[in-house]
């Protein structure tokens, strides 16, 4: 029934446009927020989409975007840059309190990633440190960068390619590409409402494991 409740106010929430330009909310006015469904894989194969290109997390470990990231997990992606002081802080303290609620889900069958849009400047190191202030230094929880092109091919095939670094898109995508699911919400969205949209990703279509009700 909470499920139900909570997909209920998601649907009836102001119809506001997808953010694309890198703003946040006007000081003291209340939040407005959407949930939208984002471009889908529809019936192409995830690893040739979405690419397996070789990228490098916080730590400075090679991983493969499809491979390693985005294979057989449900994928809450967020895009930024470790230079920003505005809405890139606001969105991974966001994130930060959907992880608390999320409690073991994450880290298990959900998982969050950071994709950077300024590749040419955001090192391993600038990204660790980016994350280990915003408190997201954490297991689960992956920012990378990479080669440019390969960045931004990803960025295209998401739809979130910023002609200007700080243009990129504020939105969530949440992501099981292995069952071709998708969707994008406004980061504004309350943490516990991030969670829950990424729980029912996670189990759509699965079966509940044993005991479960």
């Amino acid at each position: 029934m909470r499920t139900l409740l909570l997909l209920a106010a998601l649907a009836t929430t102001l119809a506001a446009p997808a953010a694309s330009a890198h703003t946040e909310p006007p000081a003291g006015k209340p939040v407005a927020a959407a949930i939208q469904p984002a471009a889908t894989t529809g019936t192409r194969d995830p690893r040739a989409y979405f690419t397996d290109a070789d990228l490098t997390n916080q730590d400075g470990r090679k991983l493969r975007f499809y491979s390693d990231v985005l294979k057989g997990r449900t994928v809450v992606l967020s895009v930024g840059y470790t230079s920003c002081t505005e809405a890139c802080p606001l969105i991974t303290r966001q994130l930060v309190q959907a992880r608390e609620e999320l409690g073991d889900t994450f880290g298990k069958k959900v998982f969050f990633v950071m994709l950077t849009s300024d590749p040419a400047r955001d090192t391993p190191q600038a990204l660790k440190a980016f994350a280990h202030k915003q408190g997201a230094d954490v297991a689960g929880w992956t920012f990378l960068t990479g080669r440019t092109e390969d960045v931004h091919m990803i960025l295209k095939r998401l739809g979130a390619f910023p002609e200007d670094v700080g243009d990129h898109s504020t939105a969530l995508y949440i992501m099981d590409v292995d069952a071709k699911r998708m969707r994008r919400l406004l980061a504004n969205l309350p943490p516990k409402a991030i969670a829950e949209a990424a729980r029912i990703i996670a189990t759509s279509g699965k079966a509940p494991a044993p005991g479960a009700r």
